[in-house]
């Protein structure tokens, strides 16, 4: 389903529990947030819309596990049914919302808002704009990069430089097989993750030996093309993909069991 570049295996380390999932209200991002819910992760959750963003963080929280030693939640005028109640295996309480313009914090990482060190860092935002290569004109073509490969990077890095991502963390960027063989009009869309996939596997040699840098493991998944609203609305709007693309979809679900596997070795 995916190639994956891999940084070197750090030491073991014990059970990671609170993530930064980026681009958490998209279709690959929301499916990683359920996964990890499930898992009793603290989550993170990143996102434009801030309507949006409070929905999901309502519904993510809906899917951590039910815990036998729980105790009963008391209630109150402002909680009727009690507050969040963190124990052994839910360690947390529910999703806290992240809100943000990625390219805006890319263009000034200081503007970023202050956040408590994380043990995983999930980059699902992206953008996909099609266009016949004879048709790209910069102002696009610098959109798309900004979006898929600039922000990754610089954001990713000033996380590790600034002890948000913890030494012996995990980064993982959600790339696309685009990156080793796309079709017609994918050029800039290949071109961007072809570079963050570039990208990673230096990361993954610079941050990835403990001895020499921060221990931290990076991956680059490429799956093939994503069941995601923002896939059917590239379909709806260039036929020709149809035939192609709809019959082969994963789910998004898949690429996040992934995720929630890959980081589950990690922390072993």
């Amino acid at each position: 389903m995916t190639r994956r570049m891999t940084s070197t295996t750090c030491e073991a380390r014990e059970a990671r529990r609170r993530a930064l999932i980026l681009g958490a209200t998209g279709g690959i991002g929301a499916a990683v947030a359920r996964h990890l819910a499930r898992d009793g992760w603290q989550l993170l959750l990143h996102g434009r819309n801030g309507e949006r963003l409070q929905e999901l963080c309502a519904s993510v929280a809906n899917e951590r596990p039910p815990v036998a030693n729980e105790r009963p939640p008391v209630a109150n005028e402002r909680e009727p049914f009690g507050p969040p109640v963190a124990n052994e295996r839910q360690p947390f309480g529910p999703p806290i919302s992240f809100p943000g313009d990625l390219t805006e914090w890319a263009a000034d990482p200081k503007t970023m808002p202050p956040l408590e060190p994380v043990d995983a860092v999930v980059w699902c935002a992206g953008q996909c704009e099609l266009a016949p290569a004879k048709m790209l004109r910069a102002k696009a073509l610098e959109r798309l990069l900004r979006v898929n490969l600039v922000a990754p990077l610089v954001i990713g890095g000033w996380l590790v430089r600034k002890g948000a991502l913890r030494p012996g963390g995990t980064l993982v960027f959600i790339g696309s097989e685009s990156a080793q063989a796309a079709g017609e009009g994918f050029a800039a869309y290949a071109a961007s993750k072809g570079g963050l996939a570039s990208a990673a596997r230096v990361l993954a040699r610079e941050w990835g030996d403990p001895e020499k840098g921060p221990g931290i493991a990076v991956h680059c998944l490429e799956p093939g093309t994503v069941d995601t609203p923002m896939t059917r609305e590239l379909i709806a709007t260039f036929g020709g993909l149809k035939d192609g693309h709809e019959q082969s979809m994963i789910p998004p679900e898949t690429v996040a069991a992934e995720v929630r596997d890959l980081l589950a070795r990690a922390a072993q």
